[in-house]
């Protein structure tokens, strides 16, 4: 009986096929001769030994005889025969080699050119014995025990020969080339051998007896011991051992096992229970078993049928490829011809066993529904990836029909694999339709969400695909996954890039998974959106405060444009305290990145015991120096002298802050805290010179901000105090208008009166204070905008001597001042100030009152008309001397005593050149230097080529020609000429001044210096 292992399946992967003799019981039969003792086959021929010593060469094509002949001596018999196979050691295809033997005669070992003796003719047929290519003779003792196993190297560099009496000789040489050998018994022992293997990794030979497993070595010395024994205790049958040519590990058949050993111990066994009496290793991985059984007969139960049973085990796959009963006959040979494996059995026929095709391999095992095991046979084939998404897919289907939805499923994934993406887009965009339909069901959306997720990883999955993963975990509520999701969402993947990530944020939050909406929008860098549900849907307003302090300023600042009312409300000086440093430039993200979805929990136990210490504190701080004091860590008891700018820490501003009324609305119904940043802001203006404009936006707000809280807190007036001291400190900056319409609003009567002021009410103030007799509020108003309004000078002049009341109750000092800054300002001249103060005939004003500013005036005036003579005489003498000289030089000779150049300081030496100017040169230096001139020159549009002029003088004389050319454009530019006489105080001076620069003259004088 034959016992697979349960876990082995068998399949007929081979065809079968018996070979009749074609010349069966004749006289020139072939392998049914019975004389047959060996048979094998070259890549050309098959080769038999009959009759003893006779070789027969056939083509195995259609099995005639291309050649017989005697290759021994007639009574010796050829046990053994094996091809060579082709290496780089051997490139001849039809080389075999026979082993006879005779007892009480050496064996004799030859080596055959199959090609060679076909070609031969003209040969006696005795003669052929001594065509061969080598001989080897072994000696074993008196050679009265037979051979029991012969083998050989691929290249024949050894050969081991195994007796019945247990002995093993090893044969060392180049029997390729006839180079000689040597021989030397390497193993004995008193059990017969069973089998010899070669291990060429390791130079080793297994040995098998009829009781143990050893291994030999093939090099070096062992006085016939062996190396190890890998078994003691049970030996192997004749014909039961062969080599993996792999992996080189001996294979041992038993009756109820197939053991492996490598050269140390057994590694693997397989439970296979069969009698054995041959086993051939072929192929990449068959093995093939070939068993003599006996089994009663149906005739007659005292009679045993003899059967022999085929099987070929697919030792990779772990199944039985072939399984053949062959009734009454016995299997001699196994030799493998043309890729085949050919069997020979006692009764002369040749049976044939030819692996089918690898596709008809497929179906077969298809059809038996082993989809696995096709599918592993289509990869070990290297089939192409459309017959392997076949199998997987009619793997998937059948599983499917199954109800077996787990399994099915991770088939299902493992097509996606094997689609063509480039070239399929189609076919798999339908399968992938197909799945979702097929596991659309609630109950498979485990399986389907496995299968999106597959498909986002191999990057197959689209928008919608995505979508519908998301909506899987959200209903399995499989946030471990999402977590996943997300942490591994490459944004700059060009395939998410058009996600519907609003739709997904939207799934996230109906399904309250706010921390994997937070971590999303993290990775999106939407810090807007998180700090939206921090506040309206996790109520966690400092845990989200603590967030922004990390981001960016440009970042930060929409964000408390859009939410700072709520911050305010929840934790108002943490947030104030934020909004001085955004909007006063000292805004510093945090060095410790805060990550928005971390210790959440913790985050609001934390908020209540921060805004319940805001809340006490809030009340009590109404102003910038308190808040700092808070900030300090002191009592608002503590140094309540201190400078707010010595508690302040920052350092110069970092970037350009922001209008500070970009965040007002804000503080709707936070007073106290819109005044700390107002005052903080105003601080910071006007320490680093802001922007006017905002600064006055800032003064105007903080005004009216304490105006209204000392409207709200009647008992309160330090609020009316600061507004006070704001409008006397920075009375410019206000604009009268809205500090007017403030006044009137809170009844502030210093902001009217300063509105007044501003606006240009000027004389209007004094025309009040002149009606109302108040002298010195006249005067306090000339001295406060005389500067700025000129003709408040004059009104005052007639006001003071308007009564004798009013005149008397100014002083002489201020009549003085009066007097001066009318001549100042050039507001009246002298007759002009005589006029006024006599045109009403008062008594009490007489010319003693100017006398002494009369006399300071006129000698003034006589200094002035004393210097101006001067001048004149000094710039009529001047011009004289120069016109005489100009006359001297134009008419006149004159003698030149230089005897160095001007240019190198050497003495002069002709040709020498002398100027008008005093300066004498060498000409060859006057050359060098006329260059430079020349390109002078032409730069001002003048044509110098035929004029030399003194390099030493000629750039004096341009930069006058220059103030020349300067004063002769001025005269164009009328623009220019009547604004500056609008701003001059001495309108004939600056005149008189123009004309003499020169404006009226002809611009085609030209000056020389020739």
């Amino acid at each position: 009986m034959t016992s697979i292992p349960s876990s082995w399946r068998q399949l007929q992967l081979f065809d079968f096929t018996p070979i009749r003799d074609p010349n069966f019981q004749t006289d020139g039969s072939l392998y049914s001769d019975s004389s047959l003792t060996a048979i094998n086959s070259t890549t050309s021929y098959l080769v038999i030994a009959i009759s003893n010593s006779f070789i027969k060469i056939i083509n195995p094509t259609d099995f005639t005889v291309v050649k017989t002949f005697m290759a021994y001596d007639l009574d010796y018999r050829i046990s053994y025969m094996k091809n060579v196979p082709i290496s780089s050691a051997n490139s001849n295809p039809n080389l075999i080699i026979t082993l006879a033997e005779k007892q009480g005669s050496p064996s004799i070992i030859k080596l055959w050119n199959l090609t060679k003796i076909c070609n031969l003719s003209n040969v006696e047929d005795d003669a052929y014995k001594f065509k061969f290519l080598t001989q080897a003779q072994i000696s074993n003792g008196d050679n009265s025990y037979p051979i029991s196993c012969f083998q050989t190297t691929s290249d024949l560099t050894c050969v081991a020969v195994g007796y019945t009496n247990g002995k093993v000789i090893l044969i060392r040489g180049d029997l390729l080339r006839d180079r000689g050998s040597k021989q030397r018994l390497i193993y004995e022992s008193n059990d017969p051998v069973t089998g010899i293997q070669f291990n060429n990794a390791e130079d080793l030979l297994y040995v098998t007896t009829t009781s143990k497993i050893l291994t030999v070595p093939t090099t070096g010395r062992n006085q016939g011991k062996p190396l190890r024994i890998l078994n003691n205790k049970a030996g192997v049958d004749l014909n039961c051992d062969d080599v993996d040519p792999e992996t080189q590990n001996l294979i041992v058949g038993r009756t109820d096992s197939i053991l492996f050993y490598n050269h140390i111990n057994r590694v693997q066994t397989i439970n296979f229970e069969i009698p054995k009496s041959k086993i051939f290793r072929f192929a990449d991985n068959y093995l093939l078993i070939i068993s003599h059984q006996q089994e009663d007969s149906v005739i007659s139960s005292n009679k045993k049928k003899l059967i022999s049973r085929v099987l070929i085990l697919d030792l990779l796959n772990k199944h039985a490829s072939f399984n053949l009963l062959i009734p009454n006959s016995l299997i001699n040979h196994i030799f493998i011809m043309q890729e085949d494996i050919y069997l020979l059995s006692n009764d002369g026929i040749l049976y044939k066993l030819h692996e089918k095709p690898i596709n008809q391999q497929i179906e077969l095992i298809l059809q038996r529904n082993l989809f696995p095991v096709a599918y592993t046979l289509a990869q070990q084939s290297k089939l192409p990836k459309d017959v392997l998404l076949r199998i997987q897919k009619l793997n998937a289907e059948y599983l499917y029909e199954k109800q077996d939805y787990d399994s099915a499923m991770d088939t299902f994934m493992k097509c996606l694999n094997l689609f063509d993406a480039d070239s399929q887009s189609e076919e798999i965009n339908d399968f992938i339709l197909d799945i979702i339909t097929k596991f659309k069901d609630s109950g498979n959306i485990p399986n389907l969400s496995k299968f999106l997720n597959k498909l986002y990883t191999l990057r197959l999955a689209d928008n919608d695909h995505i979508t519908l993963l998301l909506c899987c975990y959200c209903k399995l509520k499989l946030v471990g996954e999402l977590d996943t999701f997300i942490t591994e969402l490459n944004l700059d993947d060009s395939n998410l890039q058009e996600l519907n990530f609003q739709l997904i944020i939207n799934l996230f939050k109906e399904c309250g998974y706010f921390n994997q909406v937070i971590k999303l929008l993290y990775k999106l860098n939407q810090p807007n959106l998180i700090v939206e549900i921090q506040l309206h849907d996790l109520k966690i307003p400092k845990h989200a405060l603590k967030y922004i302090k990390s981001l960016p300023i440009d970042e930060l600042l929409l964000i408390l444009i859009d939410h700072s009312k709520i911050f305010l409300d929840y934790c108002p000086l943490e947030t104030t305290e934020l909004l001085i440093n955004v909007f006063t430039g000292h805004y510093k993200p945090s060095e410790e990145s805060f990550i928005p979805f971390e210790d959440q929990n913790g985050a609001e136990i934390h908020e209540e015991i921060v805004e319940k210490k805001e809340e006490e504190s809030s009340g009590t701080i109404n102003n910038y120096r308190s808040f700092l004091h808070y900030l300090a860590g002191l009592s608002l008891a503590e140094d309540v002298t201190a400078d707010p700018k010595e508690l302040q820490t920052n350092g110069d501003p970092t970037y350009l802050p922001p209008k500070p009324s970009l965040i007002y609305p804000s503080f709707i119904s936070r007073p106290n805290e819109f005044v700390i940043f107002l005052e903080a802001c105003v601080e910071a203006f006007e320490k680093y010179q802001g922007n006017l404009n905002d600064k006055k936006d800032l003064l105007t707000t903080l005004l009216e901000m304490y105006l209204s809280l000392h409207k709200t807190k009647d008992d309160d007036d330090q609020w009316l105090e600061k507004a006070k001291e704001l409008i006397g400190i920075n009375s410019s900056l206000f604009d009268s208008s809205s500090l007017l319409l403030i006044s009137h609003i809170y009844d502030f009567r210093e902001g009217e009166t300063m509105s007044k002021e501003q606006a240009g009410v000027e004389e209007s103030l004094f025309r009040s204070y002149e009606i109302s007799g108040d002298v010195n509020g006249c005067l306090e108003v000339v001295k406060k905008y005389g500067d700025s309004k000129p003709d408040l000078y004059k009104m005052w002049l007639k006001f003071i001597i308007s009564t004798q009341e009013v005149f008397q109750q100014v002083s002489s000092s201020d009549f003085r001042f009066i007097l001066t800054k009318i001549v100042d300002k050039r507001l009246m001249n002298p007759l002009e100030i005589i006029q006024v103060l006599t045109e009403n005939q008062n008594d009490y004003v007489t010319l003693g009152l100017i006398k002494d500013f009369l006399i300071d005036y006129f000698d003034s005036q006589n200094k002035e008309i004393s210097n101006n003579s001067k001048l004149i005489e000094y710039y009529e003498s001047e011009s004289t001397k120069n016109s005489h000289k100009l006359t001297e030089l134009l008419s006149k000779p004159f003698i030149i005593q230089n005897n160095k150049c001007s240019s190198c300081h050497l003495k002069l030496d002709f040709p020498v050149i002398h100027f008008k100017c005093k300066h004498s040169y060498h000409q060859k230096c006057l050359n060098d230097n006329i260059i430079v001139s020349l390109s002078n020159d032409s730069s001002n549009g003048h044509d110098n080529s035929d004029e030399r002029r003194c390099p030493i003088c000629s750039s004096e004389l341009e930069e006058i020609r220059s103030v020349r050319n300067q004063q002769f454009k001025s005269k164009e530019n009328f623009g220019a000429f009547e604004g500056a006489l609008e701003e001059s105080t001495d309108k004939f001076k600056f005149v008189t001044e123009y004309l003499g620069r020169g404006v009226m003259e002809n611009e085609s004088i030209v000056l020389t210096n020739d």
